[in-house]
């Protein structure tokens, strides 16, 4: 669990995940962001049984997130954000579907709102994804699914973790680093599952709840827009750039419309970088495919000699 100023949250969070997390083996942790709250003495006093990291300052949820995740000493690492109440025999049910094959690399559960209605089932990206907010949530109800990424409680394997270079800290201080760890373990071979046996509460944004709301929309914006920028498959990314003026029509209604243009002004700052980025991870899939389609004519040839 990464923290940052929840001393206010935590008591119960940390108390719900001690009392009905039935697992055996577990080993807990908490890397503090440098909370000036009290947040890291409370959990050291209150919870003796959690391991409290303090980080020396405040670097963003990415790259606290990568510190936890070096810190684990099991293959397996589940993150809870610290405005997330689990519901009773959460952890098993991700821990069986990740163990049920080897390519699995991360699950996730329902995540529900306060009031028991469902505000994620994992997600699964398209091209309109961050224009209509979360106005068409993906929910395959009671059936076990593949997804793009989850947020905020996932189960990973630390080897898919690494393998995916773990949250990416450009995006700091947070937004849209999961939807791109959850994009990079797919492009590497991993599979994402949402498994609707476990469940959990969202209670609602623990650090950036108390951002002041343009700086909230400055930040929210710039991730956003660098996120469809450095992975949207070139199809995706010219419908979506087509249909933006959606977002900037709600900017200027709602009054962030200089934040919506400073986001832009930050993505045109770095378009050297993007076009960087582009360019390696399609070359990359581009020899995953060609070598896919020459193992699969492999197993055709082979096939059709065994028959002969």
């Amino acid at each position: 669990m990464v923290t940052y100023n929840a001393v206010a949250l935590l008591p119960d969070v940390l108390t719900r995940l001690l009392v009905v997390t039935n697992y055996p083996a577990v080993r807990w942790l908490v890397v503090d962001n440098a909370s000036t709250d009290g947040t890291a003495d409370m959990v050291a006093q209150q919870f003796p049984q959690i391991r409290v990291e303090r980080m020396a300052a405040n670097l963003g949820y990415p790259a606290a997130l990568n510190r936890a995740i070096a810190l684990a000493e099991t293959d397996l690492v589940a993150q809870v954000n610290p405005d997330v109440l689990v519901e009773s025999d959460w952890l098993a049910p991700l821990v069986e579907a990740l163990l049920r094959a080897p390519n699995i690399g991360m699950t996730g559960g329902r995540i529900l709102n306060s009031d028991g209605t469902t505000q994620f089932c994992g997600t699964r990206l398209h091209p309109l994804y961050g224009l209509l907010g979360n106005r068409f949530p993906f929910d395959p109800g009671n059936h076990e699914a593949e997804v793009d990424f989850h947020s905020p409680l996932f189960l990973v394997r630390k080897t898919a973790w690494q393998v995916a270079n773990g949250m990416n800290e450009l995006y700091s201080p947070g937004y849209y680093e999961d939807a791109e760890l959850g994009w990079n373990l797919r492009r590497t071979g991993w599979r994402v599952l949402f498994v609707p046996a476990s469940r959990a509460v969202h209670l609602g944004s623990a650090s950036f709840g108390r951002l002041a709301r343009h700086d909230f929309m400055r930040i929210y914006e710039r991730n956003r827009l660098l996120f469809v920028f450095r992975n949207f498959p070139t199809t995706w990314l010219t419908l979506h750039v087509l249909l933006e003026g959606i977002k900037a029509v709600e900017c200027l209604l709602r009054g962030y419309f200089r934040e919506y243009l400073a986001a832009w002004r930050e993505i045109f700052h770095r378009r050297a970088e993007i076009r960087l980025f582009r360019a390696t991870w399609q070359h990359t899939d581009s020899i995953r495919n060609r070598r896919c389609r020459q193992s699969a004519g492999q197993g055709e040839k082979t096939h059709v000699a065994h028959r002969n």
